[in-house]
Order: C-alpha cells, then structure tokens, then sequence
C-alpha cells in the first residue's frame, strides 16, 4: 500500500487513533469478572481521570487520559482526548471532562480519582475541577501530583541557599553551548586535571529531573578564571574572583556542587520511582516517609557527603562553620516544605492502604480499612469479599515474596480466581495515580509531533498521532499481528470513508455546485430536467462551443 500525506494523514485520524480509543474504551465497559456477566452487579473496571493545560503557540490544549487495571492487563494508561480550548476556569475544565466521558460513553460513578498538577484551579478548597467532580460522585478521591511536590522541595530548599546553583549551572551552558572553541578548551583543561570531560547539561525549571545531572557534570573553573575579568560572565566572576591568586585553594562553589551533587540525588532517585507507570498509591506513603526520614537523618548527622566533608576540611573554621550550616538550612527547608504540601498523619488515605501493598501478608481488617477508606463498602458486598479474602489466603505468602511490581502482585493473585468483589476493589485502589506523569508525557509527545517543519497540523491530526503512540504499546511485529487479526481496520484502511473531503453532503454535484447552490439552481428554473437534489442533470449540447458546459445559454463555469 503507497501512502501519500493526505492518506496517511487519514489512516491515523480516522483509523487508528479510533481504533486505539475503541480498544480502550471495549475494556472499560466490559465486567471485570466474564463469568458474571448476565448479573446486574457485575463490576465493570473502575477508572481515573487525568487532565492538565499547555500552551502551543496562542493555543491553549488539553490532554484527557484514563488509568485502569485488570487481572489481564495490569495498570493501563491511555489518552482518550485531546483538545483545544482557550477558558481553563475550573468550570469550563470540569465540563470539558463530563461532556468528554458521556461521549465516550463511561459513567462518572466509576471514576476513581481526579489527577492533575497542584494548581489551585485543579484543587482548591470551594471552586475546583475536584470539587465539582466530587458532587458527581462523592467517591472520587484526589491524586495531586507528588512529584511536583518532590521536585519544588528541592527546588525550595535550593533557592535558600547563599549560592544561586540554577544560575550557575544554566550561566556555564550558556557560556559553552554554541562554541565549538570553547569546548575544546575546556576539554584540554578537563584532560590537563585528568577528569573525564562529559558534556555539559541545561537544567530547565520546569523539568522535575534535569538539575542532579546537570550539577554532576565535571567543569573546571580553571577555564573561567583564565578569561579574567573582563571576558567571564560578572555573574560567575564574583565566585570565582576570591581564587584570582591561583594558590588552589577550594572555592566556595565547589564545596556547594560537591554537596548538591549528594543531596538532590536523593530528590532525583524519589521523582525517578514516583513517575514509574506501575507505580500505585499502596506505595506512595512509604515512598514519602522514606524520603522524609533520609532527610531527617542527614540533618541530625550533619551528613553533607564524604568529598564536601573533605573539601570543608582545607577551609578556615569559621568559613567552613557558615558553609556547613547554610548546607544543613537545604536539609530543613525541604523537609519544612514536604510537610507542608503532603500529609504525613495517619489520617492520610495513602496510609491506611499501604498494608495492601503485598510486602507481607494482609489480614480481613486491613481489608476492612481500606475499603472504608475508599468509601466502598456501598459498592461491595462485604460478606463476599470475605469469602474470596478465604480463597486468596493461601497464595499471598508466595507472591509476597516475589520481587513483582504491585500491580503484577494483584494480577497472580486474582487472574485465575472468581472473586468479584475483591477484584473490583483491586481495580479501584490499583486505578489510583500518584503522579500526573501521564499528560506530562503527552505535551513531550505534542513536542515531538508538533515541530517548526510541521507547523501547519491541526490539534485533531496532533491528538491522532498521540493517541496512536500512546494507547497502541505495540512493537511492529506485534502491530503487524494486531492488524492482520483486526479485519474492520484493515476494511477501514481500504474505503474511502476515511477520507473526509470525500463526505460531501446531501445534493452536491461536481466541483462547482455545492447544496445550496444546486437547490437555487433548481428551484428557479436554470437547469431544467432535475426532479430532485443530487440527481444528474440531461446531458445536452455536448458540441457546443463551451466543451459541454453551456446549457439554455448558460455557462455553469460562471455559476461556480
């Protein structure tokens, strides 16, 4: 098959990225459980609902994806829209998504839990998207993102400190990224020192896990001191000035890198775990207290790391006094920040269900707490859910000690079991996100697909490539099965349905009548001999001087 633009084009919009939709949508409203599916009380998977706003020029787009488990296919991410619109209050969001879900066909009552980033709009005590969401459905519950609370932490903490390091790192990469020159001074400077020279990183704000590499990557301020005065940057000078002697002593900027490049690898390991698609909210409270407690820790050791320890050492008491405490400041003010914006009492939902994360067995009363909890208890009929809590009894001491994932855990445990209660619990709890990595990752796609060299694409041809890249998770052997097996596609593919140019509506005829046209043209007589709209009019005069066209002394050319 030869695909030109405009077919190609066609096939995503109109083929695939439907197709992808479709698939999603099959799972969504077909029972958990197949054996119960003449019953009325058969569960159909429970859903959450990400969304979140980003610019593309003067455009304002929003990303709609749902997660969902099941037994078969585990924790499952997919974009179900896509789409422009330039009022982002929270009731136009909140709109957006019901009309987006009635369309689609999926029920509010199964929502789960609304994502999105931390944005007063999004989560605001009164007037929020989650407010409004929570009066559709009073079990739905709020899955801000913790990474961003990771991130702006470190961030926080870094801003406090006597050195501003985003300006250094971001400074330096200026200072070498468009000259070839530079970099090979530098590299003859990194080989005079025998450090192994590696490229020097941007860190963008905005990005939760570019600052840690970027402050690890070795430069020489040798380089800098060497331009003098006039050619470095005043802004970098000023660190750099109180070594103008060249005696080699430590400068104060190193012993800030040394200890940034400790410190925030903890931040970075923390987002890097949080933004895992399998991650589940089971794990996320064990997550934060773990990184509440390194923090903690190193702030009563003292514990900057083993080369800022040394590198302190080779300074005056007193320097080295007002180095290591700003340095311990980073540790408070993160940790001061942490339990501002994450609940760390045991009244938090993510505390009570993290005994469900099957590290060790779990008891009928853990299960009892958090269907509590998960305001379920209306939705499950408890007494079954203790009969089936009997049946996987036996096989949680073997998968505890698996090293699975969460959700790989659940799916051994109920994939081959009758237990609907405890499977659409499972749904419920595992369909909970704990970041809104989901939609970021779609405006990294939007990016990619929406380039200077493609600027003209429409939002529906960008929504199409995302949904396709998104939602089929295919390699191309597995594609090329996929498609052999889907017989509609393939029919899809081949009409020429696909091809919206080609839907004319009612009562065209040829290139230059449209409906209106032709229907006044009827209606007063030019084109005698046509009894209805979009009949073909008698074929007279071919002869003429006009090739054809001319008909009563009329020429349909001018018509047009």
């Amino acid at each position: 098959m030869a695909c030109g633009r405009t077919k190609a084009e066609a096939i995503v919009t109109d083929v695939l990225a439907p197709a992808s939709v479709e698939d999603c949508l099959k799972v969504l409203k077909r029972p958990l459980n197949e054996q119960r599916e003449a019953s009325n009380k058969a569960h159909t998977p429970f859903f959450s609902v990400a969304s979140d706003a980003s610019n593309h020029g003067t455009t304002k787009l929003f990303p709609l994806s749902v997660r969902y488990w099941t037994p078969d296919l585990g924790a499952q991410t997919k974009v179900l829209d896509f789409y422009d619109d330039s009022d982002e209050t929270s009731a136009a969001i909140h709109n957006q998504i019901v009309t987006k879900l009635e369309e689609h066909g999926l029920g509010l009552h199964m929502i789960s839990a609304y994502s999105a980033d931390n944005a007063s709009v999004n989560y605001g005590r009164y007037n929020s998207v989650f407010q409004k969401l929570k009066e559709n459905n009073n079990c739905i519950l709020k899955a801000n993102c913790v990474a961003h609370i990771v991130h702006n932490s470190a961030k926080h903490a870094g801003d406090r400190l006597n050195i501003d390091i985003e300006n250094v790192v971001n400074k330096t990469f200026s200072h070498f990224s468009s000259s070839a020159k530079r970099i090979e001074e530098l590299k003859s400077i990194h080989t005079f020192v025998e450090i192994e020279y590696q490229s020097l990183l941007r860190h963008v704000p905005t990005r939760w896990l570019s600052l840690w590499p970027a402050v690890k990557r070795h430069w020489a301020p040798t380089y800098f001191l060497s331009l003098g005065e006039d050619q470095c940057p005043k802004s970098l000078w000023r660190l750099f000035k109180d070594d103008q002697d060249g005696e080699g002593n430590p400068l104060d900027l190193q012993v800030y890198l040394s200890f940034l490049s400790n410190a925030l690898k903890i931040f970075h390991d923390t987002v890097l775990v949080l933004e895992r698609e399998d991650g589940t909210v089971c794990e996320l409270y064990d997550m934060m207290f773990t990184l509440k407690t390194k923090l903690q820790q190193r702030q009563s050791d003292g514990f900057l790391g083993a080369q800022t320890g040394v590198l302190l050492q080779q300074f005056p008491d007193r320097q080295a006094a007002v180095l290591r405490e700003d340095m311990c400041n980073f540790y408070q003010s993160s940790l001061t920040y942490l339990e501002q914006r994450y609940d760390f009492s045991d009244s938090n939902y993510q505390k009570k269900v993290a005994s469900l994360a099957l590290k060790s067995p779990f008891n009928f009363s853990h299960l009892c707490e958090a269907v509590e909890v998960l305001q379920l208890s209306k939705k499950l009929d408890m007494d079954a859910l203790y009969d089936e809590y009997c049946v996987v009894l036996p096989h949680q001491q073997a998968i505890v000690q698996s090293g699975a994932p969460v959700v790989e855990k659940w799916s051994t445990l109920l994939k081959h079991t009758h237990t609907p209660n405890m499977t659409a619990f499972a749904s419920f709890l595992l369909s909970v996100p704990i970041t809104n990595a989901s939609v970021e990752r779609v405006f990294s796609l939007m990016t990619g697909c929406w380039t200077d060299t493609r600027n003209r694409c429409s939002v529906n041809l960008i929504k199409s490539e995302i949904q396709v890249k998104s939602n089929f998770t295919f390699s191309c052997k597995d594609f090329y099965t996929y498609v052999v097996k889907e017989k509609v596609v393939l029919n899809a593919v081949r009409s020429n349905k696909k091809y919206k140019f080609k839907k004319k509506p009612e009562g065209f005829f040829g290139p230059l009548f449209v409906a209106g046209v032709w229907e006044l043209a009827k209606r007063d007589g030019v084109i005698p001999g046509v009894n209805a709209i979009g009949s073909e009019p008698p074929e007279k005069n071919r002869g003429d001087d006009n090739g054809g066209f001319a008909e009563n002394g009329i020429d349909k050319r001018e018509m047009g």
